[in-house]
């Protein structure tokens, strides 16, 4: 997500999406065809033959659990989560996104298979500059391993998040571009479904990500309205315009959004907080969802919502519940339901 969780490894996040039921994961050799002067349709998720591409952010962790502690949710809660989230209602979410090949991500996987639950995955593997060779080859060995091991479950692998762009803590340099296009390779040659990377799309609209992106299945985008100073009556435009450019400079490319939502509460004077001028509340997320959510199924972009629940290890436990890397959810950390899901999806409300 944005510069406030760059410094964090392993940060845990899935995102969940779209509507339907049990089915085979998506694999190359199923990519939509291009239409319309489209490009083809990589990554195409679906279940029971309905597109699920409509996606939001999960973690795992409840309150005192956190990826600096090696927490490991328990299966009740992933449960949980999980159930609520896939409810039969106005929405269901059914594609989960993980950004580390770790024991955190493995447990989930593990009770969407065991409880045979509606969902697909986009499986990280957690890459840092300020990681170890030898760490971050562990990644890429585990987020293989883990595409091997549940090919019903992962639809996709996403190689690293927000490594490339300028202000990212754990960022690699364009002298790192072999070795990490060997990475991709690597994957590439020992599973079977699409890879990628996620990245800021300060990082997508510079020259020098041309020779990364020509080594991927598919692009994932973030891009944050809130984060880059935007006020709420043009959020969604805002976000239209950057995915539509960063489209045109890769027109041969699918465009997913991996990131973007919008955060309940902010604290301007903690750190770069400072950039965000849009209101942070339940109604003002519960508007941009509206809108956004429109905007996704008019243009059917596959996509991650930022996120399911509020996380409160997230911009540090030391910091106040009120900054706004606690506060992206939809649901807040005990799992009660915001403003947004009262207003949108009114099923999955009335499970509170």
């Amino acid at each position: 997500m944005m510069k406030l969780i760059a410094s964090l490894s392993f940060a845990s996040v899935l995102l969940l999406a779209g509507c339907g039921m049990t089915s085979e994961a998506d694999q190359k050799s199923s990519a939509t065809p291009a239409q319309d002067n489209q490009p083809q349709q990589v990554f195409n998720p679906t279940i029971d033959g309905q597109w699920i591409g409509l996606g939001i952010s999960y973690g795992s962790y409840r309150d005192g659990e956190s990826p600096h502690k090696a927490s490991v949710s328990s299966e009740a809660d992933i449960l949980e989560d999980l159930t609520i989230l896939t409810a039969k209602g106005t929405k269901s979410w059914h594609l989960i996104r993980m950004y580390g090949a770790d024991p955190a991500s493995e447990q989930v996987l593990r009770v969407i298979k065991k409880h045979q639950l509606p969902v697909r995955v986009m499986q990280g593997a957690w890459l840092s500059g300020h990681q170890t060779e030898q760490k971050n080859q562990e990644q890429i060995d585990e987020v293989i391993r883990l595409a091997n091991e549940y090919p019903e479950i992962i639809v996709a692998v996403n190689a690293g998040n927000e490594i490339f762009v300028d202000w990212s803590w754990h960022k690699f340099g364009q002298q790192d571009y072999d070795q990490y296009i060997g990475w991709i390779h690597q994957i590439k040659q020992a599973v079977n479904v699409p890879v990628t990377l996620a990245d800021d799309y300060n990082f997508w609209n510079k020259p020098w990500s041309q020779a990364i992106a020509a080594e991927l299945d598919f692009i994932v985008l973030h891009a944050y309205a809130m984060w880059n100073s935007q006020t709420l009556d043009n959020a969604v435009s805002w976000t239209a315009n950057i995915y539509d450019d960063i489209q045109a400079r890769y027109p041969d490319k699918q465009i997913v959004l991996g990131e973007s939502g919008w955060a309940t509460s902010s604290i301007s004077s903690n750190g770069d907080e400072r950039l965000i001028i849009g209101e942070a509340s339940e109604r003002a997320q519960a508007v941009f969802l509206q809108e956004y959510t429109a905007w996704l199924e008019q243009r059917q972009i596959a996509s991650f919502l930022f996120e399911a629940f509020d996380e409160k290890w997230k911009g540090g436990e030391d910091k106040p519940d009120g900054i706004a890397e606690k506060n992206w959810g939809i649901f807040r950390s005990d799992r009660t339901p915001k403003q947004a899901v009262a207003a949108y999806f009114p099923t999955l409300a009335e499970r509170d």
